[in-house]
């Protein structure tokens, strides 16, 4: 049986305003001092977000790209014994927290649901999510999404979690079965008997007070939906006698972690069933399990919600472009683009679960009506509007894969002008984990203009002769400089004011290219990528950055992914049972 853990005491009275507040400061325990209370910040990092390109985390650091023409991974570690990063506890993020609502108490309920906004540390939400406290004001909103939540419960959900009839609204055993069953799916875990005491002394108090069993039983919830064992994902783990300072997380820490990674919601009553009893203690168990998660719909969906994290799809619709210059631009265009990403994603990885490298150079793309009207692709029988349709790309049309598709070719672009130093930057970062050093501070950013500059590309070229410039400019814009054929928005173009555009470029020592698809094939190539997209998955499945001790772990996944020839659920399947995944340090 787990060890049984205290967190903060919950009081023997209704939790009125205010009440979350006192709950959470109260004092507190998690694995000899792991956790002091959700308000106090259990991190090194700052209280506030940085760019992208800062490090707050203790892990390798993920812009020390090594040296960016050499195609080398810049975070391979040698041969550093086995030690996993130290457990924390991360907060549910605003989706996860809203569907695990929708899950415990259905649709009406999860309406209701208010969160603080999201925020991320080095790129990923899950690791702002284990490192930033909460504010005092965070704290209000849970408390007011608990009590909203509560009050909207459908009453037929809410008897599900208990077999009793009150007999009146002094019925405390009534109360206490149904803290105990709903308490276990809201927590993750089975409750120990003090705690269905504690939350059914105030189910009691509520109904006495207000006379009626059922409004006894909503201050329950609000009081269970407002306990960090809720709002928190606990990854402890037990201490491993053979192995000093490493945990192995716990059946339920498992189930809870392996469901908010693949499925981005809340593990099922049955699956902490299997976390209570032995269905989750070999790595066996736990790829036979995260296979079983992998054919559901929550799986795509929850891939897709990282792609739209980790290639930046979420803004699209929000995306300011001039309408002077892009006229055809519109918020549904936008959404439109960011759907084709992920349209494609889906395809690949679940669909026809082929080699997912392919999506860097896919010869054929999905689009809509007004997609195909501006990729200039032809719909069979007229079939257009919002109808989406499976298009073979025409190899001269340099389209083809991720890079040139609008969603990336916009993002990466400036409101009236596209943008080879966006482009190449995100392709250096997101893609290959290499960084690119900050600006100095006293550079000049203004680019040449006059008819000696016609094109982009001429005046980035001049701007390269600027010694302060060049080191970074010339690592992003050959990068860039490939994909001018495309504009701000993605409609594809032969020449820019007046001038046949020269497209025709490099990346390292991986070869010439021209155009998206040809970009897209040398990226397949190079084991950077790869290496990267493993990374990057570690990251958000864990919350940290990779440190050193892990590193060789992460290497034998590189391998699985190529052993199983590049098949997006086998990495995920392998990345759940690797001990990087099952093993936390001691605490800090």
């Amino acid at each position: 049986m787990p060890r049984q853990r205290r967190f903060a005491r919950a009081p023997s009275r209704p939790l009125g305003p205010g009440g979350i507040a006192a709950l959470l400061t109260l004092s507190a325990s998690l694995a000899g001092g792991c956790y002091q209370g959700i308000g106090q910040d259990q991190t090194a990092g700052p209280p506030t977000a940085p760019s992208s390109g800062d490090v707050t985390d203790t892990g390798v650091d993920p812009t020390d790209g090594g040296d960016p023409t050499d195609g080398t991974d810049p975070t391979e570690g040698g041969e550093a014994e086995f030690a996993p990063a130290p457990a924390r506890l991360r907060l549910l993020l605003a989706r996860q927290y809203r569907s695990s609502v929708a899950y415990l108490l259905g649709e009406a309920a999860a309406a209701k649901v208010q969160t603080p906004p999201d925020s991320a540390i080095n790129g990923f939400e899950s690791i702002g999510a284990a490192q930033l406290a909460l504010n005092d004001q965070a704290i209000d909103t849970y408390e007011k999404s608990a009590r909203a939540v509560a009050a909207a419960a459908d009453a037929a959900t809410l008897a599900g979690y208990h077999t009793c009839a009150p007999t009146g609204s002094d019925d405390e055993a009534c109360h206490k079965e149904f803290v105990a069953n709903f308490g276990r799916v809201a927590w993750r875990r089975s409750l120990t008997q003090a705690e269905i005491d504690r939350y059914g002394a105030v189910a009691r108090d509520a109904a006495l007070a207000f006379g009626s069993w059922e409004l006894g039983r909503e201050y329950a919830v609000a009081g269970l939906l407002q306990s960090p064992y809720f709002l928190y994902q606990v990854e402890v783990g037990e201490p491993d006698p053979d192995q000093p300072g490493q945990r192995v997380l716990t059946g339920v820490e498992l189930a809870t972690r392996m469901s908010f990674f693949l499925l981005d919601t809340t593990p099922t009553r049955e699956l902490i069933d299997l976390g209570e009893g032995d269905g989750l203690v070999t790595s066996d168990d736990v790829r036979a399990v995260a296979w079983t998660m992998l054919e559901t719909p929550a799986a795509r969906a929850a891939l897709g919600g990282f792609f739209a994290e980790v290639l930046r799809l979420r803004t699209l619709e929000t995306l300011p472009k001039d309408p002077g210059t892009y006229p055809a631009w519109t918020p549904a265009l936008g959404a439109s683009m960011r759907d084709e990403v992920l349209r494609l994603i889906d395809d690949i990885a679940f669909t026809r679960e082929a080699d997912f490298r392919e999506y860097l150079d896919a010869p054929y793309t999905y689009a809509n009506g007004p997609l195909a009207a501006l990729y200039g692709l032809i719909p069979d029988a007229g079939v257009l509007g919002d109808v989406w349709q499976k298009f073979d790309l025409p190899a001269e049309g340099k389209r083809g894969g991720l890079f040139g598709m609008g969603g990336f070719l916009a993002a990466y672009a400036h409101i009236s002008s596209t943008s080879p130093t966006l482009r190449g930057k995100f392709v250096r970062e997101v893609m290959m984990c290499q960084g690119i050093p900050a600006p100095p501070p006293d550079v000049v950013t203004e680019l040449p203009v006059g008819e000696d500059y016609p094109t982009m590309r001429d005046r980035l070229a001049e701007h390269m002769t600027n010694p302060s410039c060049k080191p970074c400019h010339e690592l992003m814009d050959p990068i860039g400089f490939g994909l001018e054929n495309f504009d701000g928005i993605g409609v594809f173009r032969l020449v820019e004011n007046g001038v046949d555009l020269d497209t025709k470029s490099n990346l390292d020592s991986l070869g010439e290219f021209d155009g998206a698809r040809e970009l897209g094939s040398l990226l397949r190539q190079s084991p950077a990528v790869t290496r990267c997209l493993v990374r990057n998955l570690f990251r958000h499945a864990t919350g940290h950055l990779e440190l050193p001790g892990e590193l060789g772990a992460l290497e034998d996944l590189d391998a699985s992914f190529e052993d199983n020839e590049y098949r997006m659920k086998e990495l995920l399947a392998e990345l759940v049972a690797s001990p990087a995944f099952l093993r936390v340090g001691t605490p800090e």
